[in-house]
């Protein structure tokens, strides 16, 4: 189980530790109790794992050796006749730090006026540095909306930083365009 090369954890249905795999030795601190790795926030969620229909997903914030509180996707199984709960914890920083990259990279396109990486446009070619701001500031307006949809689920599992973040970026990507 110690060679497993994901994150894995096996604990009671108390969420007391039985086994881990390695890779779990070098995420989190050493603890006995599961519970001791879950953000606060996050706790009353997870106790819920033996009500979820089992096999299951949910994220949580856990506590790691890098950071005091980390978005994980938590794959997890209960099986109630063995009293045991598996888990699989999948760190999630590395898809918001692409979000963020990505954004930061549009941010420099734009500041260079290298409107046509950024904006994809179906009509006539048409060279207006104007026409091409208005096509980047509709998207932006686009993706704005689609954020405010899903902005109360997010808020619900505790991510709303997440999306106030990505609306900032995309303000000041506008801010940018009107200059």
């Amino acid at each position: 189980m110690y060679r497993i090369p994901v994150p894995y954890i096996k604990m009671t249905e108390d969420f007391e530790i039985i086994n881990v795999s390695q890779s779990v030795t070098h995420i989190f601190y050493p603890v006995t109790s599961f519970l001791d790795l879950v953000d606060w926030d996050s706790k009353t969620k997870f106790k819920q794992i033996k009500t979820n229909p089992s096999p299951g997903v949910m994220e949580l914030n856990l506590k790691t050796t890098d950071s005091p509180t980390t978005l994980f996707t938590v794959y997890f199984h209960y099986q109630q006749k063995e009293k045991i709960i598996h888990l699989v914890c999948m760190n999630e920083t590395s898809a918001y730090q692409h979000v963020q990259l990505e954004f930061q990279q549009w941010r420099k396109q734009l500041e260079n006026n290298d409107w046509n990486e950024i904006v994809e446009t179906n009509a006539e070619p048409d060279n207006s540095i104007e026409f091409h701001k208005k096509q980047a500031e509709r998207k932006i307006s686009t993706i704005n909306d689609l954020l405010g949809i899903i902005q109360d689920d997010l808020s619900e599992v505790g991510k709303l930083e997440y999306i106030k973040l990505i609306q900032s970026e995309l303000e000041d990507i506008k801010g940018l365009l009107r200059s």
